[in-house]
């Protein structure tokens, strides 16, 4: 038995009236059910664009004006000569006697007989460094590439990326990098620029400590990043001083030690976030706090290895007096390992897990500088 037809739909068709809305297009009502997971893929996509962004300057290569400090001497290319500029051959000099003494306004003959070529290149004198201005300059350098230099300058307080905290990696580096300028520029107001203290403060050097006090996330009145310049062209003016011999600078073994001291402090503290199970309170360290502390003790890393490079240069003599050159190159060593790690994404895994814990890697060489710093401390303190 064949089965049955299905029942034809005998309903009328509907007019729609005149004034009547029309229906919605089939494509808006799909907008409508996704929004939230189009919304989700733009914020994906816009934090992915950061990253990518940053990735690249991070691994764009130097230039040579980058890598060469600003008192090296390049050497120009030398120029072909052209029929015209040409020099003439020098003929031979012919044996003649000896030419009389010269006077004091006379220019001396060279034993070949061949007058003196000048080169066609201005030679500009060397401006030998004072001591101090290298010293100084690291700490200017390692402010201003995060001030000025780098993508979107200051980020703790930007409003998008300061409070929101979207990019709290470059946040929290900055914030490290900040922590050594200032334990630093303290040490040159305190000790470095001053005999004894008796002796008056440097008034550039003294503004410059004040405005690095100021707090990271200061959006107005004052601002951070404002501030931050400030100091940067105060710690200028405190180089224009020593070059003029209106201040000094005392590369002292005491003020070494001190030095020594404030930074062993910072990698202490540094060593004991990356290595740490537990907070303060006793709760276990988020994975959410876990790159906090990465970051931050990277940007510790970044700024002290730069200010223990000029101390290389300025407290030279004070070095070698202790036989202390290879503890300093291999803390340096650490702290540029250190600055090596960028992991796509900061894992806080087990010890012996699959997954990395990327804190207890970077403590390794946070450690080991530590250890380099402290033993130079102890070696710079014998008699």
């Amino acid at each position: 038995m064949p089965p049955d037809p299905a029942p034809e739909d005998t309903r009328l068709p509907v007019t729609t009236p005149a004034g009547a809305p029309k229906p919605p297009p089939p494509w808006l009502n799909w907008l409508k059910e996704k929004r939230f997971l189009i919304v989700v893929l733009i914020i994906v996509a816009f934090l992915a664009a950061i990253f990518s962004i940053s990735e690249m300057k991070r691994s764009t290569p130097l230039t040579s004006e980058q890598v060469l400090p600003p008192d090296a001497k390049v050497e120009k290319p030398q120029v072909a000569l052209t029929p015209e500029t040409e020099i003439a051959p020098v003929p031979e000099a012919v044996a003649e006697p000896a030419p009389p003494t010269t006077g004091p306004t006379e220019k001396a003959i060279p034993p070949s007989g061949h007058p003196p070529v000048q080169s066609p290149f201005p030679v500009p004198p060397r401006v030998e460094p004072v001591i101090g201005e290298a010293f100084t300059s690291a700490v200017i350098k390692i402010m201003d590439d995060q001030v000025n230099q780098t993508w979107l300058g200051w980020r703790p307080n930007a409003i998008l990326f300061g409070m929101l905290r979207l990019t709290d990696n470059v946040n929290n580096l900055q914030i490290g990098v900040l922590e050594v300028a200032r334990r630093t520029t303290v040490i040159l107001n305190e000790n470095m620029s001053r005999f004894a203290l008796t002796e008056a403060y440097n008034p550039h050097l003294n503004e410059a400590m004040n405005y690095l006090m100021v707090s990271t996330d200061k959006y107005w009145f004052p601002s951070a990043s404002g501030k931050y310049r400030e100091a940067i062209q105060d710690l200028r003016k405190y180089i224009e001083d020593l070059k003029n011999k209106r201040s000094k600078f005392y590369p002292r073994v005491d003020n070494l030690i001190a030095l020594m001291m404030a930074y062993k402090d910072i990698l202490g503290s540094c060593f004991h976030n990356l290595i740490k199970d537990k907070e303060a309170d006793g709760s276990t360290v988020s994975w959410f706090a876990c790159d906090n502390y990465f970051y931050y003790s990277q940007g510790v890393a970044l700024g002290m290895s730069e200010v223990l490079e000029a101390v290389r240069e300025d407290f030279s003599r004070e070095l070698l007096k202790k036989n202390s050159h290879k503890l300093l190159e291999e803390a340096v060593h650490a702290l540029h390992a250190s600055c090596q790690l960028h992991p796509w994404l900061i894992t806080n895994a087990a010890k012996d897990g699959i997954l990395a814990n990327h804190r207890a890697n970077l403590a390794t060489y946070i450690g080991e500088a530590e250890h380099y710093v402290s033993t130079l401390q102890t070696v710079l303190a014998t008699n």
